[in-house]
């Protein structure tokens, strides 16, 4: 593989210079998103169904410790020296009170098995308090904060029902980086009505803001979701394989060599994708785009 981006591995390495092998654990805290639960709206974002993307979807009643005393070993069998990198996945793992917060993170810390812990959430659920506290917690063990941004067009965000602006992700990037702690992105590549100088703007911002890290996914199409219902009109055009991997190139060539690419493929086509049909080939998918970027 020709080095034409940094591997989300050096990333781990410098975070973590004892360990060779970092692997991520997910866990679930158990909290829903503003955007779900009333704060900021019901219907949630109109690409998300939790369950296809979260393995731990159903351990949202299940407490951390349990989870934490159920899934290491079965890590540690298979990695037995990889640095274990605690993962909030599911929604918005900052979306509660900071005391809540402490008694979900506090013990995943605390446990000797974990080498840090990455936190998913959401530009508007980072006040001060909890940046404060995470940026305390960093001393002992690194955290990555991954703030989901999706797309910087500010349309889109709307029309996805996102419920939060660039304005708010740039915000809340820096109040993170200015505390110290490790901060990192996801975007999609494919929103409905998106072109190229939207991927092309979004990558930019990426670059700008010196994130540390970028996880890059096409758009699914997943059972559940309002866009599967607009998919099922005809309302949506996705992106061709070709499309795709196009854009990825583009942008990994604006987003530069100093910010790790985390995954630009998609995940692991499971019974609730509806389209696009390509987006399990990962292989061939990081195939094509190293090629682009050789070329």
């Amino acid at each position: 593989m020709g080095m034409h981006y940094k591997p989300y591995r050096d990333l781990l390495l410098e975070l973590f210079p004892n360990y060779l092998k970092v692997r991520k654990l997910p866990l679930n805290g158990g909290m829903s998103c503003p955007n779900l639960d009333g704060t900021k709206g019901f219907s949630g974002c109109s690409y998300c169904n939790n369950r296809s993307f979260s393995p731990v979807f159903d351990e949202a009643k299940v407490s951390i410790q349990e989870q934490l005393k159920k899934y290491i070993p079965k890590l540690r069998d298979k990695y037995p020296n990889a640095g274990i990198l605690a993962y909030l996945q599911p929604y918005t793992n900052t979306h509660a009170p900071l005391e809540h917060l402490r008694e979900i993170i506090d013990p995943i810390i605390k446990h000797k098995e974990i080498a840090g812990l990455a936190i998913g959430t959401r530009p508007d659920c980072l006040e001060d308090e909890k940046i404060e506290y995470l940026a305390e917690l960093n001393h002992k063990k690194p955290i990555i904060v991954e703030i989901g941004l999706q797309t910087a067009n500010d349309l889109t965000l709307a029309g996805i029902n996102r419920r939060h602006t660039l304005a708010e992700f740039e915000d809340a990037v820096k109040r993170c980086q200015a505390a110290g702690l490790t901060v990192t992105t996801h975007v999609i590549v494919g929103l409905p009505g998106e072109k190229m100088e939207d991927f092309k703007h979004t990558a930019q911002v990426v670059h700008d803001l010196k994130l540390a890290a970028v996880k890059i996914h096409p758009l699914h199409i997943v059972v559940g979701t309002v866009m599967a219902q607009d998919y099922a009109n005809g309302e949506v055009k996705l992106l061709s394989f070709e499309e795709y991997c196009e854009a990825v190139a583009e942008m990994i060539k604006i987003i530069g060599k100093d910010i790790a690419i985390e995954r630009f493929s998609g995940e692991s086509p499971s019974e609730l994708l509806i389209a696009p049909n390509w987006c399990g080939e990962r292989d061939k998918i990081i195939t094509t785009v190293e090629k682009l970027l050789s070329a």
